[in-house]
């Protein structure tokens, strides 16, 4: 059980700075030990504000802030906004074979349009390999079948693994603006290192360095985003060690 949504939903006193100031913080991605010979890209960021109802003995309106921006699959490209999301490793995306209300609401990745697509293996069940799985959130369920295929970030683009959603359930996923999910954290959260699209990126070279850094911020007038490869000094409050 994973839970992508942790960064955004959760109590964590470490995560509250991320939906509560402005601020940059950066990853270090498994170490390649090679020469870097790559790029950095800038991805920019949308922000919605939303309030969410909590249940119990009395009911809780709680305001909360969700930033997310957008990954390409397949050849051609299909394009779905997506939450870049710390606390989990793999690309999650709705399928055209799911219909549940939550993906009917949002892009749906189609494998048939896409010449580079192709079925992967999710694990091993009963000692046999299968290509199906399904996640358990805080407050929501998606079943799906891996798959592979191109994936492209701000125009950085590798082969991956990643999660087709075959079934959604409708909350919270049919109240959310961005279609998917797309992993961040080390590899050893994802299915495995071919689900993980920043180890691909770095384990292939195509990052300048291989991290990321995150710029949130709560002005209208001031663009969030994620840069890929590298810090952008500019967001910077200190140098880094």
């Amino acid at each position: 059980t994973t839970h992508p949504f942790r960064i955004f939903f959760d109590t964590e006193p470490a995560m509250q700075f991320i939906l509560l100031v402005s601020s940059a913080f950066w990853v270090l991605i498994d170490r390649i030990s090679a020469e870097r010979l790559g790029d950095a890209v800038t991805v920019p960021l949308s922000r919605r504000i939303f309030t969410e109802e909590i249940s119990g003995t009395t009911t809780e309106k709680k305001h909360k802030m969700a930033y997310y921006g957008e990954v390409i699959v397949g050849t051609p490209p299909q394009r779905f906004t997506v939450v870049y999301d710390t606390g989990s490793g793999n690309l999650i995306v709705p399928g055209s074979e799911c219909h549940s209300m939550a993906c009917l609401k949002h892009a749906r990745f189609r494998a048939g349009k896409s010449n580079t697509s192709r079925s992967s293996v999710c694990g091993m069940y009963g000692g046999r390999p299968s290509n199906r799985m399904q996640i358990h959130f805080g407050t929501g369920t998606i079943s799906g079948k891996c798959m592979a295929d191109e994936i492209c970030v701000g125009g950085l683009c590798t082969g991956a693994h990643f999660i087709e959603a075959t079934e959604e359930s409708s909350s919270p996923f049919s109240s959310f603006r961005f279609d998917g999910i797309m992993g961040l954290s080390l590899s050893a959260l994802a299915r495995s290192k071919d689900f993980s699209i920043m180890h691909q990126l770095s384990s292939r070279h195509s990052l300048k360095q291989p991290i990321f850094s995150v710029f949130l911020s709560s002005q209208e007038d001031e663009t969030s985003e994620v840069t890929f490869g590298d810090a952008v000094d500019e967001h910077m409050a200190s140098e880094l060690f």
